[in-house]
């Protein structure tokens, strides 16, 4: 008699695929720690560079990003909504103050304070380049309604890549939302799938303008990551929200250079 043999086919329940926002390329696996909530085993690291979840007996989870370089962060998932064979999921890491900049990269470091100068963590912050020649494209939809999903987009000079952070201006030039995009081409041409449902009402011709966004840490800190070219020299529009509290600013941000500011002092009122 033949001993019996048993095999056991593990099923690919889940990738997490970390990307730096600022690169646009995977995030190197040796500065991350990537969980499960709920005491599921560790993931499988792929070739490349993504993180595999096997055999996952429930639908929703959250998954964590914990690093020494990144900004942490956290997102709550549901797998029945993912595709079953491409059950890929999309974390693009924001800079934290230990990060070094690439060569060449545009942004902006600035520290958050009180006017006594405590630190302000917390704080979600906003940016955007107000100038027409850097906009990445034109909405195309002759009307793009409030809770949309997707946007056609006539693209710029420097076409919107996946992750890349745009603000909306209308045509009386304010810039209302932001979000990060996921372009995809369809039939008709260039499409945008927004990472979140429309807030505003957009017409046709609509500016779609570089913008970057981030969380101050817990000491105030915060890095502004601006993907492709800005203008040679200028200023970028801001918006800063703690709580219900909010404000406006205008920042320097020069193209190619990452700056350090001086410290900015949220004024009571302001």
């Amino acid at each position: 008699m033949y001993g019996s043999e048993s095999t056991t086919v593990s099923r690919c329940s889940l990738v997490v695929r970390t990307t730096d926002i600022w690169t646009g390329r995977p995030a190197a696996p040796s500065s991350l720690l990537v969980r499960l909530k709920g005491g599921c085993s560790a993931p499988m690291r792929t070739s490349e560079g993504s993180w595999a979840f096997l055999d996952l007996k429930s639908d929703t989870y959250e998954i964590t990003v914990e690093s020494a370089i990144y900004m942490s962060c956290s997102r709550k998932i549901d797998l029945s909504s993912l595709q079953a064979n491409n059950p890929v999921v999309d974390i693009f890491l924001l800079p934290g103050k230990r990060y070094s900049p690439p060569a060449a990269a545009t942004g902006i470091v600035r520290r958050l304070v009180d006017p006594d100068g405590k630190p302000l963590p917390n704080v979600e912050v906003v940016a955007y380049a107000d100038d027409d020649q850097a906009a990445r494209g034109r909405i195309l939809d002759e009307e793009s309604s409030m809770g949309s999903g997707i946007l056609r987009c006539l693209p710029g000079a420097s076409a919107p890549k996946n992750g890349d952070a745009l603000a909306v201006r209308g045509h009386n030039g304010s810039a209302a939302e932001w979000f990060r995009v996921q372009p995809f081409e369809d039939e008709e041409g260039m499409c945008l799938r927004p990472d979140r449902p429309l807030a505003g009402l957009w017409k046709r011709n609509a500016l779609l303008l570089p913008a970057a966004a981030t969380v101050s840490d817990r000491d105030g800190w915060i890095v502004l990551p601006f993907r492709g070219r800005i203008a040679a020299a200028g200023e970028v529009r801001v918006r800063l929200r703690d709580g219900e509290r909010t404000a406006e600013s205008q920042w320097s941000l020069k193209d190619g250079q990452t700056i350090v500011l001086p410290d900015f002092v949220w004024q009571p009122g302001g």
